[in-house]
């Protein structure tokens, strides 16, 4: 809770101050794509089910906010309609896809996640594949701001209050549940643990919370099509973000979002259009040491040496015991 705290009380500090709009901007999305990291980690970090379709979710939320508006609208309505979008396609996508293993979920989703994208495309009344521009309009009613500052503390907002659930969880029943399920879902079943309910209930929340970042994401862009919302790369994109920052970890969509940014953004706005795929390839190659390295993250590896040097402590300071009697 301090570092949460001390986060908090950097981003107020630098939506209240700071006037540069490429920082506002970089704050802003490594904000939202922790978030979204999040959101993932709940599904795929805590219970163990690889996702590649949860862009579909951050979707719903995203056109959720631009049906909303173009139709006259108060755009927060859109986060209930979002989340309880977001909620019934998890659970109608979710039902017959978590009672897969490994792999086999990970394509399931894709193959979801293509239909729906596909679906989009086609709809008139969700704008095909030219999508959406949303009115202009001014103030908290209607969630759009001249300043950027606005939405940095919204972006705060939600980022501690998904922070905060993520801490229940991870003391809740629903939590031990899932690592239970993850670490060994036959032995879960045995002592009881229903595995698809409680599994659906994750991805329920993680569809919401993705949802809710969907629609501040709208509101920022004004703009919602579906390569930038639903498509395969959005998806992935999240996903690599929980992987490189420590799948299953409190901190780790957070670490995970600070690198992508870092490079996504700040390489190509140090190096303009000479510096074009460069972030790409530094990520691929962060991505690949992790991988063979560090599978369990950024934050994972920190943990793990954090044991490492607690145990040599202990067990040095039981050897001097044990030579001093």
């Amino acid at each position: 809770m301090i570092a949460l705290g001390a986060i908090v009380a950097a981003g107020l500090v630098t939506a209240l101050s700071v006037r540069d709009a490429v920082a506002l901007d970089l704050v802003f999305t490594l904000l939202l794509y922790a978030v979204l990291g999040q959101s993932w980690n709940w599904i795929s970090g805590y219970a163990g089910n690889i996702s590649f379709g949860h862009a579909i979710f951050f979707g719903c939320g995203a056109y959720a906010s631009a049906l909303m508006v173009t139709h006259g609208l108060s755009p927060w309505l859109a986060i209930p309609a979002g989340a309880v979008a977001a909620a019934a396609l998890a659970i109608v996508t979710g039902f017959p896809t978590l009672a897969l293993r490994g792999h086999y979920f990970s394509i399931a989703t894709i193959a979801v996640a293509a239909i729906v994208d596909a679906l989009v495309r086609t709809q008139p009344w969700l704008g095909r594949a030219t999508g959406f521009e949303l009115p202009i309009a001014s103030g908290w009613a209607a969630l759009q701001f001249a300043d950027k500052g606005p939405y940095i503390v919204l972006a705060l907002v939600l980022f501690t209050a998904v922070q905060i659930a993520t801490i229940a969880l991870e003391r809740s029943r629903l939590g031990y549940y899932l690592r239970a399920l993850r670490a060994n879902h036959a032995a879960a079943a045995a002592v009881g643990i229903d595995e698809r309910s409680w599994k659906l209930l994750a991805f329920a929340w993680s569809a919401v919370i993705a949802s809710c970042a969907g629609v501040l994401y709208a509101q920022y862009t004004l703009f919602v099509d579906p390569p930038s919302t639903i498509a395969l790369g959005v998806s992935i994109d999240i996903a690599l973000i929980g992987v490189v920052g420590g799948i299953g970890t409190l901190w780790g969509p957070a670490v995970g979002a600070l690198v992508y940014v870092v490079l996504a953004k700040g390489v190509a706005l140090e190096l303009g259009g000479t510096g074009k795929g460069y972030d790409l390839v530094i990520y691929g190659a962060i991505i690949c040491v992790i991988a063979a390295l560090r599978p369990h993250g950024i934050v994972g590896a920190i943990v793990d040496g954090l044991r490492r040097r607690r145990g040599a402590l202990e067990l040095g300071a039981a050897s001097a015991t044990g030579g001093a009697a």
